[in-house]
């Protein structure tokens, strides 16, 4: 017997964005006229600028154990929370703009428009 996971795709008016970690998709979130991508990445930079005065390298520690326990959790079929699906969002969006990760095919985000049906009559 095979168990199949389905994951959960937020769609909004204009699409979805799809955060991934080490090749595993993590978050999924709504993209509208409201909520652009660059709102989405802007949480990240506002993290890093909230936690000023701390040592950078301390810093970026605790996003990078914040993502690889996220990781785990997500591997290992564990239940993840909304507050700590949107604490990834900030911990992997401030990764990325301190370009402790790249934006490639295993980390990062990725967006997708809204597949418009079409009805056959």
């Amino acid at each position: 017997m095979r168990l199949y996971k389905i994951i959960m795709l937020k769609y909004g008016k204009c699409g979805t964005v799809c955060f991934y970690f080490k090749g595993l998709l993590i978050s999924s979130y709504p993209l509208t006229k409201k909520k652009t991508l660059d709102a989405y990445l802007y949480h990240g930079e506002h993290l890093i600028y909230e936690s000023k005065g701390k040592n950078i390298l301390y810093q970026i520690k605790v996003y990078t154990q914040f993502c690889n326990k996220i990781y785990r959790k997500k591997k290992n079929n564990q239940k993840i929370c909304t507050d700590d699906h949107i604490y990834f969002l900030y911990c992997l969006t401030a990764l990325l703009r301190l370009k402790i990760i790249h934006n490639d095919e295993c980390n990062g985000y990725m967006c997708f428009t809204k597949k418009k049906k079409k009805f056959i009559c």
